[in-house]
């Protein structure tokens, strides 16, 4: 028997997920953002309101598409897709009304697109070389899992020390095709990376929502709200994270940055009127989503530990692997309590230890290693070469060692 549908909670007031942006934890976070932008942050009545509706909002074109999947014969939906992504519209007689709808907006090209600005991105994420990764890892995904609400789909996909090495192996390969040069023209895997994750949130979004597992008090699963959020993980949270390990980045490069994160996330289907439109915006935004978040819980702490155990299970056979993938569980779990703190490390199930003084150790030696690729422009070209070189080539080892799905197929069971 089909399940019923929940019927989707539509009053704000009744959201139990929202922080309360006024308490004192948050004092000493709003003066160094209003230092920061040299204006407050703090969100305004109207702005809580706004927050609040986007919370209740999905993405009405790919739930769209979605819906036509099950109207479909197994299977048929998502080849529809692909063959609209690969070949274009116009090779169909007579397209579904769903589809034109969503390539209508996709295949629009926004009047601020500026490609140079996608490729100086690119420069800058090949740069950084494996330390990206590490930020990614153990502080943009591990961080979002203080959200509770915002973690519950993950959560609910069940098996989660194996689910936490597919979610890597999916971010890493989305990640690479988005930061490739030129991966964001209409025809390269960038673009198509983009709108398949974004087809695979609105899978999820319905199986949430048929189940009854969902409390329509967390607002909408994959909301509109969480989706920005995740937009400043790879954005200015990415770019926090390396400055604190002593990265340096122009004030050019860092527009760049979050230029390129605003036209993934349209890609996405991430409402307009959300997307920080630069970086004194982006900022705005991550003040507001730090000041919304609401209480951790045990889903929390599972799902982090999960992903910091990706580590032992990524290490491979052998005494001195496996002593290799402890010392790289611990380096990781140290860098997540520097960047992040003790009281958000114990809510994500991470050991205490020392190993957190070795981040902000190294801080000296990274900052004159980068005073000098400013100085030396041979030297920053050299750092990109290097820095992609070293993501392809470990990429595809992890996912054959891992035998990963990166077809970005959504899990089709709920746990729990």
């Amino acid at each position: 028997m089909t399940a019923m549908i929940r019927e989707p909670l539509t009053d704000p007031a009744r959201l139990n997920r929202v922080g309360d942006p006024d308490r004192p934890g948050m004092r000493r976070g709003r003066r160094l953002f209003k230092w920061l932008l040299g204006s407050d942050p703090h969100p305004t009545p109207g702005q809580m309101a706004s927050i609040r509706q986007a919370m209740l909002a999905g993405d009405p074109l790919a739930d769209a598409v979605v819906a036509m999947y099950h109207r479909l014969p197994a299977g048929q939906g998502r080849k529809l897709l692909d063959q609209a992504l690969e070949q274009g519209l116009h090779t169909f007689d007579d397209p579904p009304e769903e589809l034109t709808a969503l390539f209508h907006q996709i295949d629009h090209e926004p009047i601020w697109l500026d490609r140079a600005q996608l490729r100086l991105a690119c420069e800058v994420s090949h740069r950084v070389g494996l330390a990206g990764e590490l930020v990614l890892r153990n502080l943009s995904l591990m961080g979002g899992y203080l959200a509770a609400a915002a973690a519950k789909p993950l959560a609910f996909t069940g098996e989660l020390d194996r689910m936490a090495n597919r979610r890597l192996v999916e971010t890493g390969k989305f990640w690479i095709d988005v930061t490739t040069p030129g991966g964001l023209e209409r025809d390269r895997d960038g673009f198509k990376s983009a709108v398949r994750v974004r087809l695979m949130h609105a899978q999820v979004r319905a199986m949430l929502l048929k189940s009854d597992k969902w409390d329509p008090a967390w607002g909408h699963p994959l909301n509109q709200w969480d989706s920005m959020a995740t937009i400043l993980e790879f954005s200015v949270i990415f770019l926090s994270g390396l400055r604190s390990l002593g990265f340096l980045f122009s004030k050019r490069e860092r527009e760049a940055v979050v230029h390129l994160w605003r036209y993934v996330g349209y890609l996405m289907g991430v409402d307009e009127r959300l997307l920080p439109a630069c970086e004194a915006d982006a900022m705005r935004a991550l003040y507001q989503v730090i000041a919304t978040i609401g209480e951790s819980d045990e889903d929390s702490r599972r799902l982090g530990e999960a992903l910091a155990r990706a580590s032992l299970q990524d290490s491979g056979d052998g005494w001195l692997a496996k002593r290799l993938g402890r010392l790289e569980y611990t380096l990781r779990a140290g860098y997540t309590r520097y960047v992040l703190g003790d009281d958000a490390g114990d809510k994500l199930g991470l050991p205490r230890t020392a190993t957190k003084y070795v981040w902000p150790a190294q801080i000296p030696l990274r900052l004159g290693a980068e005073l000098v690729r400013k100085s030396v422009p041979s030297v920053n070209r050299s750092l990109i070469r290097l820095g992609e070189r070293a993501r392809r080539e470990q990429f595809p080892k992890r996912v054959q060692r891992l035998k990963a799905d990166t077809s970005f197929t959504p899990v089709n069971k709920l746990a729990r």
